[in-house]
C-alpha cells in the first residue's frame, strides 16, 4: 500500500468489525434483521422462529450471534424473551465498517492508479 495508509490499519479494522461480518455473513440472520426492520414492535424467539420457519433453538442461536454482536436487544416480558433491533446503538456499530469500507476503496484507488496496476 502507498502512501499514510497502513496494512495494520486495515488489519485492525477487519478486527474491529468481524463480529458485525459474521453477524450479517449469514442468510438467516439477514432474515431475522429485515423482519425485525418490519415489524412494529420487538418479537419473540417463538414469532420469529414461526417467521423464518426455522426451530426454536435454531432460531435461537441466530439471536444469540445478532445480540453479541451488538445488533439487538432482549427484554423479558413475563416468560417471553422479546428482541428488537439496538437502533441507538448502530452508528457506532457501523461506522467501523464504513470505514473498512472506504479504506479498502481507497487502496484499490492507489493501485489502479500505479503503472500495471501494482
Amino acid at each position: 500500500m502507498s502512501g499514510s495508509i497502513d496494512a495494520r490499519d486495515v488489519l485492525a479494522l477487519f478486527a474491529r468489525t468481524r463480529p458485525l461480518f459474521t453477524a450479517l455473513g449469514d442468510e438467516r440472520r439477514q432474515e431475522i434483521v429485515v423482519h425485525l426492520l418490519e415489524s412494529a414492535a420487538p418479537r419473540s424467539v417463538g414469532d420469529i422462529a414461526a417467521h423464518l420457519e426455522l426451530s426454536q433453538p435454531a432460531t435461537s442461536h441466530h439471536l444469540k450471534i445478532l445480540r453479541d454482536a451488538g445488533l439487538l436487544t432482549v427484554r423479558r416480558k413475563g416468560t417471553l424473551r422479546l428482541y428488537d433491533l439496538n437502533a441507538t446503538a448502530y452508528p457506532d456499530l457501523l461506522t467501523p465498517m464504513r470505514d473498512l469500507i472506504t479504506l479498502i476503496i481507497s487502496c484499490a484507488s492507489d493501485l489502479g492508479e500505479q503503472p500495471n496496476g501494482r
